[in-house]
């Protein structure tokens, strides 16, 4: 019997699949430290919009970037297309895109395409091209594109949606620091912070964080009233409304 038969095959397939993790280990972005000046908002009756700061620090001092996305919380929306009728404008078709971030923004340290290859903007959905708003209603590419720019455009408007990135600060030894900035019809919820150390086209580190907004004091117990039991919500309304009236009728009735 030969003396190659002899090696043991077991143990070197082994070896070579544990060196084989190694390499591949290499190439998966490690955790960033990051963190948020505060992790709350509170919303109130004088709320005319919030801003909070988002700090951290590189795994990789030298030859890196950040490029930063804060988007949430997600919603059903429906877009729909007006046509003149008669002399009238009417609702003649709509589309519903599903799973629609309330809220999308960016920071960048420089211009994102030249800092990420496409595949990597893709699959992390940097940049409003590359969030994924589908709807199933428009099922031709040329209504879904239509109906989904009058969405972006919409958002944008209403200043939920940035179309360019806000800057990033470094401060010494791989410190950075971007600010993310709220309108005064923010939506209540949970936002997502994803951070992104890249180098070369690809990343190199990634941190995540999450930002709650929240309604509070009466506002809080209206809302949480209209989501949790609208019925109620609805009644209250009414009431309210009879009552208004009533007084208002009472008040014209003296005078």
């Amino acid at each position: 019997m030969s003396g190659y038969s002899r090696i043991p095959v077991l143990p070197i397939l082994l070896m070579l699949f544990v060196m084989q993790s190694l390499v591949v280990g290499k190439t998966v972005a490690v955790d960033l430290p990051i963190d948020l000046s505060k992790h709350k908002i509170a919303i109130h009756s004088s709320f005319t919009g919030a801003s909070v700061v988002l700090f951290g620090v590189l795994t990789k001092t030298q030859h890196s970037d950040v490029i930063a996305v804060l988007r949430g919380p997600e919603q059903d929306l429906v877009v729909r297309k007006k046509q003149k009728t008669a002399g009238l404008w009417l609702n003649r078709s709509d589309a519903v895109f599903q799973d629609v971030p309330g809220y999308y923004a960016m920071a960048s340290s420089g211009p994102i395409k030249k800092l990420l290859a496409s595949e990597h903007r893709l699959r992390h959905q940097i940049g409003l091209e590359n969030v994924n708003l589908e709807s199933a209603d428009a099922s031709e590419e040329y209504y879904s594109g239509a109906y989904r720019k009058a969405l972006v455009r919409h958002k944008v408007r209403q200043g939920l949606y940035f179309l360019e990135p806000a800057p990033v600060e470094f401060v010494r030894g791989g410190l950075f620091r971007l600010h993310f900035s709220f309108p005064s019809n923010v939506t209540p919820g949970t936002y997502t912070a994803n951070v992104y150390e890249v180098g070369e086209g690809r990343i190199l580190a990634e941190g995540v964080i999450e930002l709650s907004i929240r309604k509070a004091g009466l506002e809080e117990r209206i809302y949480q009233t209209a989501h949790d039991s609208p019925w109620l919500y609805g009644i209250l309304a009414v009431v309210l409304a009879l009552m208004a009236g009533w007084l208002a009728s009472a008040v014209f009735r003296r005078s």
